[in-house]
């Protein structure tokens, strides 16, 4: 009879968390974030460094394990594992490969934040001209 008490305050507890996570991340940022599983992935954010490019995505809740990415004919897509371990399609993004070095792209992900580092190529050093 106890373990049945506790089960079913431990179920309430749980449904209370979920609901309260569910309203922070759809109020936040104008519904933003998305559910996804266990997790929310939210907004991505680009930006351009003198030697690289930094593409910054929210995936809270999911481990580094969970989540892949690649580059596929210019297109760089980042994927999360569902419950059944089945690839969901997060980001779908076109680079342009020829000023991407491909070789040395990098990631991490912490905090809840995933980097993805895309160096750039020499096709994409700014080269200063002299006018005369």
């Amino acid at each position: 009879m106890l373990a049945r008490q506790v089960q079913g305050a431990e179920s309430m507890y749980s449904n209370l968390i979920d609901q309260i996570e569910s309203a922070f991340y759809e109020g936040f940022n104008g519904g933003s974030f998305s559910k996804h599983g266990k997790g929310y992935v939210g907004p991505i954010e680009i930006k351009d460094e003198e030697d690289f490019y930094l593409i910054k995505k929210v995936i809270v809740g999911f481990g580094s394990d969970e989540i892949t990415a690649n580059v596929r004919k210019s297109i760089l897509k980042i994927f999360i594992k569902n419950e059944k371990q089945k690839p969901i399609d997060v980001v779908s993004l076109r680079i342009d490969a020829d000023y991407i070095d491909s070789s040395k792209i990098s990631s991490k992900l912490k905090n809840g934040i995933l980097e993805i580092k895309l160096p750039k190529s020499q096709n994409c050093k700014t080269v200063e001209i002299s006018v005369d």
